[in-house]
C-alpha cells in the first residue's frame, strides 16, 4: 500500500485498475475491488498493513471494479454499497450495454447477497456520492476532504485527467459532461482514478495543472 494524500492509500496489488483504502473514524473504506482473481493478493496487502474494512464502495458495474467484491465482502464482513443506477446490471437483471456484455461473460464477478444502494448525495463516512453518468448509467464518484475518487469517469493519461475512450462509454457525450462537471466542481486535491496514477489537481481558470 502506498499513501496518497491524507488517510488514503492506493493498493499496489490492483495496478491496472486501482482500488483505494481510506481510513475513517466512521469505519475504514475500500473503494472498488479491481480485476477478478486478485482477492487473495488484495487481502494479503490489507492484512500486511493491518487495514480493516468496514465499508466497500463501488463506483460502477465494470468487472474490473466489482471483480473481487463478493470475496472481499465475505472476508471483511464489510457493508457493501452499490451505485443504484447500475444495480440492475451488477446483479444480472439487465445485460450490460455494448461490448461490455461480452466482457462480463468472459470475466466473471460474483455479487454478495447483501448490499445497500447509493444515490447521488448519499454519504458514507466522510465521502459523498456524486452522480457521474455516461461511462455507465449509474456511475458514481466519491468526494471527500481534499480528494475525489473518480472511478472511470476520468482517467489520468500523461499527467492529464481525461474522460475514458468513446468505445468504453455507455453515452460518450454524457461521459464528457460528467468529466467536465467533476473537474469544474473540484478546486484542489487528489484526483484518484482507477486507470492512471493519482494526480494532485489545482484548478486554474477551469484548467488543472499538467
Amino acid at each position: 500500500m502506498k499513501e496518497v494524500g491524507h488517510d488514503v492509500w492506493i493498493l499496489e496489488s490492483t495496478r491496472g485498475s486501482y482500488a483505494y483504502w481510506m481510513a475513517s473514524a466512521d469505519g475504514n473504506i475500500l473503494i472498488d475491488t479491481s480485476l477478478p482473481g486478485r482477492a487473495s493478493a488484495i487481502q494479503r496487502e490489507l492484512e500486511t498493513h493491518q487495514a480493516t474494512v468496514a465499508h466497500i464502495l463501488i463506483t460502477h458495474y465494470d468487472v474490473d471494479h466489482i471483480g473481487n467484491l463478493a470475496a472481499l465482502a465475505q472476508w471483511s464482513q464489510a457493508q457493501v454499497w452499490l451505485p443504484a443506477g447500475d444495480v440492475p446490471y451488477i446483479v444480472g437483471e439487465r445485460p450490460r450495454p455494448g461490448v461490455k456484455r461480452y466482457i462480463a461473460r468472459v470475466m466473471k464477478a460474483e455479487v454478495p447477497r447483501s448490499y445497500a444502494m447509493l444515490h447521488a448525495g448519499d454519504a458514507v463516512g466522510p465521502l459523498t456520492a456524486i452522480a457521474s453518468p455516461g461511462h455507465t448509467p449509474g456511475h458514481l464518484a466519491f468526494r471527500g476532504p481534499g480528494m475525489l475518487f473518480v472511478g472511470d469517469a476520468l482517467a489520468v493519461r500523461r499527467g492529464r485527467p481525461l474522460p475514458p475512450a468513446r468505445w468504453l462509454n455507455w453515452r460518450h457525450g454524457l461521459a464528457r459532461q460528467s468529466a467536465d462537471a467533476l473537474l469544474s466542481g473540484f478546486v484542489e486535491g487528489w484526483l484518484l482514478p482507477a486507470h492512471g496514477e493519482p494526480l494532485y489537481w489545482q484548478r486554474k481558470g477551469g484548467q488543472g495543472d499538467d
